[in-house]
């Protein structure tokens, strides 16, 4: 009801624009940025302050650069736009792209308005991005979940010209209703046998245990339990660890240091005989959890560590009464938790300005021609192939 008041008496011609291009001068924004993250629609910690500026201080390249754009309303912030300037070449010539990036540290950035304002704050933080980079060839926002208001916000801006393509991997989020009992009884009885066995062996080691830190006590010191878990799981053979990059250290250590200046940082463990076998790096928001880093053991796989700390997870969700569960990506083993997918898209944006229509639109929409034409071509061959293999085996028979 306080949105709906807000939306009807804020003025966008009155609203205040900052760009910021300096991690100093982020900072200032820090905590009313990352408050309304904390309040917003689709609760994504990788747009809040705490992420983007440990992205932008570790990860954008020396040819590269970025700003934000904040928009107050009196002294009220009510809308971020973090954004990457990297740059396309056509024929020689050189133009501007503005973007965010879809990578393994951060695949969902998005931009951030105060809720129930989106609609009016979203477009005001396009345009003055437009007007600092007015040359640009067309913006880029990776893989956001169709919940995000920005997809709305953007489709009903009649200045613009919108690319809209699904993003490959869905997002896999588990939806926090009922009790716990009653959905622990509906899990499979593989996975329910599982948890039993596994659980009847694992507590015959000594000191096993399960801790939840949380508030003070969630900092970036341990951060090397993470690390040391990682390199002990099955990603140091066909993964991608943490502590093979010393940016990623860097990065990883400033990030669960902000988070848990912001409060959300939580670290999920389960020890034994002294030691961490499976830990999360998890972010609480105000109606999620977010798990972002999972890692076991593999020396401890008899015991499926981390199947019997994600139970523990999933009932400290309940009883901490969250809406969901967010594991951002898609993997087969979620399937065996009853989790629902989420589709992402990723959305081009371009203006009516023929360099755009030319050198941004256009290929863009070629791109995407040639991508669906590769998608029917794959799909009649399989059709194809089945066919084939069907009249061999009745010729076999």
């Amino acid at each position: 009801m306080v949105a709906l008041t807000q939306s009807k008496l804020l003025n966008k011609e009155k609203l205040k624009i900052q760009i910021v291009e300096n991690l100093e001068e982020l900072k200032l924004h820090a905590d009313s940025w990352n408050q309304i993250v904390f309040d917003s629609t689709h609760q994504l910690p990788m747009t809040s302050y705490a992420w983007v500026s440990s992205y932008f201080e570790h990860y954008v390249e020396a040819d590269e650069s970025w700003f934000c754009v904040f928009a107050y309303n009196d002294s009220q912030l009510i809308g971020v736009l973090p954004l990457i300037v990297t740059s396309q070449r056509f024929f020689g010539f050189k133009f501007s792209l503005l973007v965010t990036r879809r990578a393994s540290q951060s695949c969902s950035l998005d931009i951030v308005a105060a809720l129930g304002l989106e609609n009016i704050v979203i477009p005001v933080l396009i345009d003055a991005a437009k007007q600092f980079c007015p040359h640009h060839l067309g913006m880029v926002f990776n893989r956001l979940p169709e919940n995000s208001p920005t997809i709305a916000a953007l489709e009903g801006m009649s200045d613009v010209i919108l690319i809209k393509e699904l993003d490959w991997m869905m997002g896999a989020h588990l939806k926090i209703t009922g009790c716990f009992d009653e959905y622990r009884k509906n899990l499979s009885g593989n996975l329910k046998s599982t948890i039993k066995r596994s659980a009847k062996k694992l507590y015959q080691l000594e000191g096993v245990k399960t801790i939840f830190l949380k508030g003070s006590d969630a900092t970036e010191k341990h951060l090397p339990q993470l690390i040391e878990v990682e390199t002990a799981s099955w990603k140091r053979t066909r993964g991608h660890l943490i502590a093979n990059s010393s940016i990623d250290v860097s990065f990883y250590t400033n990030l669960t240091r902000r988070l848990s200046e912001a409060g959300w940082l939580e670290w999920q463990l389960l020890e034994a005989e002294g030691k961490t076998i499976a830990i999360n790096l998890a972010i609480k928001l105000k109606r999620s959890t977010i798990i972002w880093k999972l890692a076991y053991d593999e020396s401890y796989s008899k015991f499926s560590p981390g199947t019997i700390l994600f139970e523990q997870v999933v009932k400290s969700a309940y009883e901490d009464k969250v809406e969901e569960i967010n594991l951002i990506s898609d993997f087969p083993w979620y399937d065996n938790w009853k989790m629902d997918k989420r589709p992402h898209y990723t959305i081009k944006v371009f203006s009516h300005q023929p360099i755009s229509l030319m050198f941004g639109l256009l290929p863009a929409y070629v791109l995407k021609k040639l991508k669906v034409l590769k998608r029917q071509f794959i799909k009649r061959y399989q059709i194809f192939s089945n066919k084939e293999q069907n009249v061999d085996a009745k010729a076999m028979k």
